[in-house]
């Protein structure tokens, strides 16, 4: 059956909805980047302190290696989506499959199938496409930071799955520590802004604290690559909330390399799912 537990899936698809307002919640943000790191941390901190009644963590090398990829997702996509356009970060971040199952091949010696080589090949050609729209130097360094925050976040989904690993406690470290290395920022970027207020309350809440609940739930149960491959939701609604929001669109090249990676790894998940020794 392509999906036999339910409950895992259905959850990181809720994780999904969450994360895909992260796009135009920074676009309506005019702070520093480091300072919407550190608010949007510490109100998802607290968030997840009150789900799991517990703000205890235990300092396995599991629990710490997931919280630094964690760390640098976030903070990767944060300074992304303030160098390139909001549509273009997101889908370079969804690189990451393909980065999971370059990891796996690395660390775990998992040599790829034939069609995982396949995705990963036309994964970096649609990749590729985004720099044939973003040549200039800020959005080729926010393409870069992109594609380093879906290193990361393919980091996140194989730390959790360590045996080591408790994925309530490498959120909340992770959360953490964004807190401590962003938070001193406020102090000189932050404004008073209502409007800026309400989309960083709304960032940390819902955006990252009630996301990270629901995909800690759905982790526990569903694959780590079917997992990752479920959040293929996220940029394809958070690129619609900005053009609703703000007008930007992402350019013809950025938008043929955005369906070529989404459509690639959706393929590469249903192939998958219907393999018995996949």
């Amino acid at each position: 059956m392509f999906l036999p537990n339910r409950k895992g899936p259905i959850f990181m698809v809720a994780a999904s909805i969450c994360w895909s307002f992260g796009g135009i919640c920074i676009k309506f943000i005019p702070w520093g980047a480091m300072s919407i790191i550190g608010l949007r941390a510490f109100l998802a901190a607290v968030v997840f302190a009150v789900y799991r009644k517990s703000i205890k963590v235990n300092l396995t090398f599991g629990n710490i290696l997931a919280a630094l990829c964690l760390s640098g997702t976030t903070i990767l996509f944060v300074f992304a989506n303030k160098l390139t356009s909001a549509a273009a970060a997101i889908l370079l971040q969804f690189s990451a499959p393909i980065f999971i199952i370059l990891i796996q091949f690395v660390f775990y010696k998992k040599r790829p199938k034939f069609s995982e080589a396949v995705a990963v090949s036309v994964t970096i050609l649609g990749m590729l496409l985004f720099f044939a729209d973003r040549l200039e130097s800020v959005g080729l360094i926010g393409n870069i930071l992109a594609i380093g925050s879906g290193l990361s976040f393919a980091g996140v989904f194989v730390c959790n799955k360590r045996q080591d690993t408790n994925p309530e406690q490498a959120l909340f470290l992770g959360f953490m520590i964004n807190s401590v290395i962003g938070l001193p920022f406020v102090f000189f970027q932050v404004t008073a802004a209502p409007i800026a207020w309400i989309a960083m309350a709304f960032l940390g809440i819902v955006q990252v604290g009630l996301a990270y609940v629901f995909f800690s739930i759905g982790i526990k149960s569903t694959p780590v690559l079917l997992a990752c491959l479920i959040t293929a939701l996220e940029p394809v609604l958070n690129p619609i909330w900005v053009a609703f929001g703000t007008g930007e669109v992402p350019g013809p090249f950025a938008l043929v390399g955005g369906v070529i990676i989404v459509a690639t790894v959706i393929c590469y998940n249903i192939w998958a799912a219907r393999q018995p020794d996949v």
